[in-house]
């Protein structure tokens, strides 16, 4: 001990520092965003090695990705009165399924989710002109102008956000729904998208080769594309899939996978409900007896009934879809939130009263009577058909570096996820 003191004194150089860079590297990757922000402080090497972009992707690669629950906590005050929006709240569950609650302080009142990527999350403002984007992890903040001209009939749902791998950037996407086609009854009618890169600072049109599409049936984004729903003549189900390349900005329509409609009626029934959705960084289509009279255009809750079905496209160049589930409902109803509700072979559901619960699935022909029901949470006055779910993992990503004409701000970091009673 006398010795190493009398080499300190001697060096002037802590012990600590004298650990090889890689070694401390390895050792912070594998802490937690809330104790990273801490030790940030400690000194400048830490400082400047956390801070580094190849860390800040290299912690975001290893962090685990998590099912976020989004719960839009309204009364009927609410719709005559818009200030009257109570604070929204999120729940989010951790890779063992046990339910955290998240102090959403982040959250305004006047705040809807609309898409969380790669540890940001992006609200649409009700009672402003903007958009949100936050780093709940880090406690960033950034608003957004909306496009120019939109104010009537312009929704959350019409709004998107992604991230391309390969580019590092995140974009925002809006789409422009005609008004016209809003008179005639068809509110997703769009010949435009606008995107929005984080950066630039301004909206940019992009024309669109279909007119018709489903935002309201889920957007997702994988790989570096979004994906989306829309209406097809040309097939004989009237659906397709819309791509849309985030790096070159180019659209791509992938055909349905081909089936036996006598045995599935997976297309050529009218009562069949289509969704979009993504399980394992795959994009998958999910299709459900249709039961509601509400039209298919509405965005609420698939409600479990009869035998839902997902596809996942294994190629997306050859158009390659393979049966990943086939899901015999529960005699109780039940209802899937959107878009997200597949996590570690195991599906979230809700029912009417606000109970939230997950089955597992083991195997391609699940019956969801015979397997184990564990329930989570009860979402209490909660309007559960409006309930998101999207997947969520920690990042460091700083929003200042996107800043540009945005309003940023950095409030408080947020304290980690608290178990709740």
């Amino acid at each position: 001990m006398a010795s190493e003191e009398i080499t300190y004194v001697l060096s002037g150089e802590k012990p600590a520092t004298r650990i090889p860079p890689d070694v401390t590297e390895e050792i912070l990757l594998r802490l937690p965003i809330s104790s990273l922000l801490r030790l940030r402080r400690v000194c400048k090497r830490w400082c400047d090695m956390i801070s580094n972009p190849h860390f800040i992707k290299e912690h975001a690669y290893r962090s685990p990705k998590h099912l976020l629950l989004y719960l839009p906590k309204l009364d009927r005050s609410s719709v005559l009165h818009p200030k009257a929006f109570k604070p929204c709240n999120a729940t989010i569950t951790d890779e063992k399924w046990s339910p955290l609650t998240w102090a959403a302080s982040h959250m305004d009142p006047d705040d809807h989710l609309f898409a969380s990527c790669d540890g940001l999350l992006c609200f649409y403002k009700t009672l402003t002109y903007t958009l949100k984007i936050t780093n709940p992890a880090t406690g960033q903040c950034l608003q957004f102008l909306k496009p120019d001209g939109i104010s009537l009939n312009d929704f959350h749902y019409l709004y998107s956000f992604g991230f391309h791998p390969t580019t590092g950037e995140y974009k925002l996407v809006h789409f422009l729904r005609e008004p016209q086609r809003y008179k005639s009854g068809q509110p997703f009618h769009f010949d435009t998208i606008q995107v929005y890169t984080l950066g630039d600072d301004r909206w940019r049109n992009i024309k669109a080769p279909r007119p018709c599409c489903m935002v309201n049936l889920g957007v997702v984004n994988v790989d570096g594309a979004m994906y989306w729903l829309t209406e097809d003549e040309g097939t004989s189900c009237g659906m397709a899939v819309m791509s849309f390349d985030l790096r070159e900005e180019t659209f791509a329509s992938i055909q349905l996978p081909p089936m036996d409609v006598k045995e599935t009626a997976f297309c050529a029934n009218p009562k069949i409900a289509y969704y979009i959705t993504e399980i394992d960084e795959k994009v998958c289509i999910v299709t459900i007896p249709y039961q509601s009279h509400v039209p298919r255009w509405r965005r609420y809750n698939a409600e479990l009934s009869g035998r839902m079905e997902i596809w996942a496209l294994e190629i997306r160049v050859e158009h390659k879809w393979f049966l990943k589930y086939s899901i015999q409902s529960p005699l109780v109803p039940r209802y899937v939130p959107q878009p997200c509700f597949i996590h570690r072979e195991k599906i979230l559901l809700q029912d009417r009263e606000g109970s939230v619960c997950y089955h597992g699935l083991r195997g391609e022909d699940v019956q969801i009577e015979q397997g184990e029901e564990v329930k989570l949470l009860h979402l209490g006055p909660y309007r559960f058909y409006e309930t998101q779910s999207y997947f969520y993992k920690e990042t460091l990503v700083p929003l200042s570096r996107y800043a540009g004409a945005a309003i940023a701000r950095t409030p408080r970091p947020f304290s980690p996820p608290v178990a709740s009673n």
